[in-house]
């Protein structure tokens, strides 16, 4: 019964210290971030619409570029992945030439909140058009818009990815708890191994005291 006090606050303190470390893996990729691995350019399709997709990653950072195709497919097709977060809103869609919508997912391991640009005039130069958008810059650019507000303002949205959060969460906290245990354990057989060492001693000095007040008597 002593024990458990003692075990229930090591797992309280891996819980805490592991959604620090969720946060904290949320935010510091953003400010790590040079540059990325290079986009690749593919198409996807959600009902009657296609969709040029630029996609890119980097450490804790994933990044999605779509831009809308002007023609619309005459039978519905689905095709082509995209994660969740970075599905494209529901139509109708603004009839314009160049309607982007840009999509930064951040967090390690998992992903844990998403930021979205919604463009839909050429005024606005970030997200770049999708078919253009093959180079490793625009994940750097869209931490930067979400760190400083700059490239136009900053995201439009942003959704938190309650799954990735909890996911996330329970694995350091494992982790943690994991360490927590065996540093208390080590801790333990530390103290043992003093305890030890100390017990000739003292029965040493009991002794010797005992056989100086024999002399005397």
């Amino acid at each position: 019964m002593a024990a458990m006090p003692k075990r229930l606050r090591r797992l309280l303190t891996a819980l805490v210290l592991g959604a620090i470390a969720t946060l904290l893996l949320t935010f510091l990729p953003m400010t790590l971030v040079d540059r990325g691995h290079g986009a690749q350019i593919r198409q996807v399709y959600r009902g009657e619409f296609g969709w040029f997709h630029a996609r890119d990653h980097a450490f804790g950072l994933e990044w999605s570029n779509l831009q809308l195709m002007q023609t619309t497919l005459s039978t519905p097709l689905f095709d082509g992945e995209l994660p969740g977060w970075a599905e494209p809103p529901a139509p109708p869609y603004p009839k314009v030439e160049w309607f982007r919508v840009g999509t930064l997912a951040t967090g390690w391991p998992l992903r844990t909140i998403a930021y979205r640009w919604t463009v839909s005039s050429m005024t606005r130069l970030f997200p770049m058009a999708a078919e253009l958008d093959d180079q490793d810059t625009s994940i750097v650019y869209a931490a930067e818009s979400v760190l400083t507000g700059s490239r136009g303002g900053g995201p439009d949205e942003r959704q938190v990815l309650w799954v990735g959060v909890g996911a996330n969460v329970v694995i350091f906290t494992v982790v943690l708890l994991g360490l927590l245990t065996f540093a208390g354990r080590v801790r333990g057989l530390g103290a043992g191994n003093r305890v030890g060492q100390n017990a000739p001693m003292e029965r040493h000095s009991a002794g010797k005291s005992g056989s100086n007040t024999s002399t005397k008597m």
